[in-house]
Order: structure tokens, then sequence, then C-alpha cells
């Protein structure tokens, strides 16, 4: 897959990278090759799915222990396999799909303490559609992540605590899923 990147040391203390790339999936047995005759039929002519994918992105440290990042990508994903219906049989089989784009935007920042202790946030809002502009199913516009990480004074032990939160998102019948938010401690 083709990847190619131009980075720019702008200043000292800054980088700009205009980032391309693509990726492909191939079909697992299960989606190109399983075949029961009741619930599934195979699909031996199932093809890979493809992404192409465009990231500007800024990198700036602000001091030695403090980090910040701000990105823009946009994603283009050819011939998903999604389930449908295999047309003689009327039975499910996986085919490839159509086209999906998403955009977004994502800040982050990362701030480490010499006593090891570590503080890191990121905030992304993005907007996925399908080929007919309609907002794709299980998507969240908004992600949020925090997460402290320090050093215990014994044995070399590390705590850490996380937040995440993901917002609302499409369901298959048209309603929306609501948000939620998720808290780890180890």
């Amino acid at each position: 897959s083709p990847r190619a990147g131009l980075i720019w040391r702008a200043m000292s203390d800054t980088t700009l990278k205009a980032l391309y790339g693509r990726a492909n999936r191939a079909p697992n047995v299960y989606e190109s090759g399983y075949d029961d005759g009741l619930t599934l039929v195979r699909n031996a002519a199932l093809g890979s799915e493809r992404v192409d994918t465009f990231e500007l992105v800024a990198d700036h440290r602000v001091s030695r222990e403090f980090a910040l990042r701000g990105a823009f990508y946009h994603w283009t994903m050819h011939d998903l396999i999604t389930l449908g219906t295999e047309p003689v049989s009327g039975l499910p089989q996986y085919q490839s799909g159509g086209k999906v784009t998403a955009r977004g935007i994502e800040v982050s920042a990362d701030k480490t303490w010499r006593t090891g202790a570590r503080l890191r946030f990121s905030l992304s809002a993005q907007h996925a559609a399908n080929a007919r502009g309609e907002r794709t199913l299980n998507t969240p516009r908004v992600l949020a992540k925090i997460n402290l990480s320090a050093p215990l004074p014994i044995a070399g032990l590390h705590a850490a605590y996380e937040f995440r939160y993901d917002s609302r998102r499409l369901t298959l019948d048209g309603s929306q899923a609501g948000g939620y938010a998720l808290s780890n401690f180890q």
C-alpha cells in the first residue's frame, strides 16, 4: 500500500505534516467462503476493501514536558464489505458495498512531569457519510479521552485513571443510541 508524507519543521518546536496513505483489507474466510445453505451463502468473488487517507497535522512542543497536536483528516473508504442478500437464493451474503467518507478534526495535549506522572487529553469531532451523503450508522460525532498516570512509591508500580466519552450515534432503525462515558482505574 502506498504511503507518502511531507514533513516540514517550521520552527525548532513546531512540525507540520501532510500525510497520504492507502490500505486494503481482504475478506476473511467467513465473509467469502462460509456457506451453510441456511443462514449464509458464500461469495468467492468478494473483493477487498480499500481506504485512502489524507491528514494535515501540526505538532508543537510548548516545553520539554508539554506537547500539543492538532490534526485534520479525510478518509475515503471504498468497497466496504457489508451483509447483503444473494439474489438467487434470497439468503444473506457478504458483498462489496459502497463508498463512505469520513472527515474530522482532533486536538490533543500531552504533559509529563519530572516525577514520572503523565497527563494526556484528546478531543475529536468527526462526520462520516455514505455515498448518498447520509450519516453512517454507529459513528459517534464526538470522542474525548483523558488519561492520568503516575508512579507509585512501591516496587516500580504505576497507578492510572482514564475517562472516555463517545457521543450518541445513529442506529439501524433510525433512532439515536445515547452517548456514554467510561471510567477506568488501574
